[in-house]
């Protein structure tokens, strides 16, 4: 049963399983934990560690804990989960502070929608709007309520970027925390259909642009860092030119915005 499912995770969703960090356990028994999320047998009765003896269904939980540990070590909150203030990007402007919000938000709760407590997901979002109200009330010297009223529930801040033009950011917050229970089946899906593209090294900036793969009469080349020089984790264009060993890919303008602007998905790659 163990060498199906590594051959399934290989096969079909391009994943290498790991011989050492595998265990075979029950999971009616015992949660298990597999990227980032907890995978249990039955339906939760009073706490985590009951469960419904006779509910045979598998779901996908949030690892709430593993998440507020991270909140942690990012100094956004306390040992209780009590949001603070972050000390370290005080000296960094508005606009930058609530990036950073952002950031957190979208890596600890994007793939998480479709986990069956992701109303959870509200104590995460409302550990990060605090703090990072609490760093600009701390940046201030104002209280909370200043901030909220100076930037509203949302900290929209208006700023002008590197070539003097206005632009405004705000958090990215989520409106609703209903599960979406065709998360996953899509992202199956977008795995089982997605390959990489083919490359060519004749006239690159002569070819259709590599993510969208509709032909434009001018593209441009998108340019990578050394992988020495690079951060982790890769961004999904990154990535993919590690994989084909490419330090330039041809992009279009609007494909080239998107990736600049880190907008960018691997399954937004046209199947060809």
């Amino acid at each position: 049963m163990k060498q199906k499912i590594k051959e399934f995770l290989k096969n079909e969703l391009c994943l290498r399983l790991s011989d050492e960090k595998t265990k075979i356990t029950h999971a009616a028994d015992n949660d298990v934990t597999f990227l980032g999320y907890i995978i249990r047998k039955g339906s939760v009765k009073h706490s985590k560690f009951q469960t419904n003896p006779f509910d045979s269904t598998i779901r996908i939980y949030m690892n709430t804990d593993c998440i507020l540990k991270k909140l942690r070590e990012n100094g956004m909150c306390s040992g209780n989960g009590y949001p603070i203030g972050i000390t370290r990007l005080l000296r960094e402007p508005p606009e930058e502070i609530i990036k950073y919000g952002n950031q957190v938000l979208r890596g600890l709760l994007t793939q998480q929608r479709g986990c069956a407590n992701f109303h959870m997901g509200a104590r995460i979002q409302y550990i990060v709007q605090f703090s990072i109200a609490k760093t600009l009330a701390r940046k201030f010297d104002i209280s909370i309520k200043k901030v909220f009223a100076r930037y509203g529930r949302v900290l929209m801040v208006n700023y002008k970027n590197a070539k003097g033009k206005t632009c405004s950011v705000s958090l990215a917050l989520y409106k609703s925390f209903a599960r979406q229970k065709d998360f996953f089946s899509k992202i199956k899906l977008a795995v089982k259909s997605f390959f990489l593209p083919m490359y060519s090294l004749r006239d690159p900036l002569a070819r259709v642009c590599y993510i969208c793969g509709n032909p434009h009469s001018n593209v441009s080349m998108y340019h990578r860092k050394a992988k020495k020089k690079l951060d982790k984790p890769y961004s999904p264009i990154v990535t993919v030119m590690l994989d084909i060993n490419r330090r330039q890919l041809p992009l279009c303008a609007h494909c080239f915005a998107n990736v600049e602007a880190d907008r960018f998905q691997l399954n937004q790659l046209k199947r060809r």
